[in-house]
């Protein structure tokens, strides 16, 4: 659609142009411009790295690498081109090989290219702020690639293409990127053609109602006979033990030390701890680190203030800390403990873990994925008499 100059009796129409007919290249302008301004294209995104293209046994490289506000990774890649070219298939490419980066990894990308660009700021803080996060966690990042395509037209077939993909739930976006004059004045019109602007609500609500139709029909699965169990809601950076000497429950060190594995803070957490039976196999799993034990439940959650130990004493004794207040209904507030023999178990620094393993923020839950399962089997020796044999 032309866009058009209001004069004081008319309308006047600008003349339309082409990138190359301006002299504006796709990387020292284009991109240039864009990777600074990069909401222009693509809102809420915070770009990470330019012309990246860190892989073995290719020479390919992504335009504009960059993360979004749901921690999903974003590969812009541009055309100054009339068609769009080949670049739904480039961007398919690309989009596949950094789907299994890690935090980390983009943390090191990050700051490479903030290096580059002679800028001091530090990439780790930078993007947790921009994520608005205080820790990194690496369960909840990088579980998407989005994609934007961004031209100054689109083929025929690159449309049918990019509407045919999306259909199986791919998140990539066409915008088109038409430059006009006026004078020696360039403009640039910027619209977005797919999904159109008013429809992406829908595409939104779309994606997530397939997200919990693909969650039952995991959960449908034969289920392995293993627990998935969070080892409480505190950082496992933390010291074991606090600056007066108490100890910190949920620790990992502590529920090792001392045989359990303990929540509280609301029922909704204690809760889940009372569905674990004795009997059941459970592997103990630290967000941001990865699984750090496998054992049996020997004793059913009881608050902690009642957890006895084998000589005698209690839990509350043993790590100097009480656990209960009494101000509060105890659903509200205590902390609940079950007693854990661990068969197999590592330190926080040696976590297992892989790129797509299982993980839930729910403290309890059905282990059903079978690569995490085998892969939990191997490392934590667990006999194939445990569970399904998964």
């Amino acid at each position: 659609m032309p866009m058009y100059q209001i004069a004081s009796d008319q309308l006047i129409e600008l003349p339309t142009t082409t990138f190359a007919a301006q002299n504006l290249r796709e990387r020292d302008d284009l991109q240039r411009l864009l990777r600074d301004q990069i909401e222009v294209i693509a809102p809420n995104v915070l770009i990470v790295s330019e012309e990246f293209g860190d892989w073995e046994d290719s020479k390919r490289r992504i335009d504009l690498l960059g993360v979004d506000r749901d921690a999903n990774l974003v590969v812009v890649e541009l055309k100054r081109s009339e068609d769009g070219g080949h670049m739904d298939l480039q961007a398919l490419r690309y989009a596949a090989m950094v789907s299994k980066m890690t935090f980390d990894k983009v943390i090191e990308v990050f700051e490479s290219y903030l290096s580059r660009r002679g800028k001091t700021d530090l990439a780790r803080e930078l993007l947790l702020d921009f994520l608005g996060w205080s820790t990194p966690k690496e369960d909840l990042f990088a579980k998407d690639v989005r994609i934007v395509l961004a031209s100054a037209e689109f083929s025929k077939e690159l449309t049918s293409t990019i509407l045919w993909l999306n259909e199986y739930e791919l998140d990539i976006r066409c915008v088109r990127i038409r430059p006009y004059t006026s004078g020696t004045t360039i403009f640039l019109d910027v619209q977005q053609l797919i999904p159109l602007p008013e429809a992406s609500e829908y595409f939104v609500k779309l994606k997530e109602k397939l997200d919990v139709e693909r969650q039952v029909r995991r959960q449908a699965r034969e289920w392995s006979g293993l627990w998935f169990v969070n080892v409480g809601m505190s950082s496992s950076d933390i010291s074991p033990v606090d600056a007066n000497g108490h100890g910190n429950i949920r620790h990992w060190k502590n529920c090792v030390e001392h045989s359990y594995i303990a929540a509280g803070g609301g029922q909704k957490y204690s809760g889940a701890l009372k569905k674990l039976a004795i009997g059941d196999n459970i592997l103990a799993y630290q967000a941001g680190r990865g699984y750090v034990g496998y054992g049996v439940v020997v004793k059913s959650a009881v608050p902690a203030q009642d957890f006895e130990l084998s000589g005698g004493s209690t839990l509350e004794d043993q790590i100097n800390r009480k656990t209960r207040n009494t101000s509060c209904p105890e659903e509200a507030s205590w902390e609940y403990v079950a007693g854990v023999e661990w068969k197999s178990k590592v330190d926080l620094e040696d976590a297992k873990t892989f790129p797509g393993a299982f993980a839930n923020p729910n403290i309890v839950c059905r282990l059903n994925d079978p690569e995490t399962v085998r892969f939990l089997r191997e490392k934590f020796d667990i006999p194939e008499e445990i569970g399904h044999g998964i």
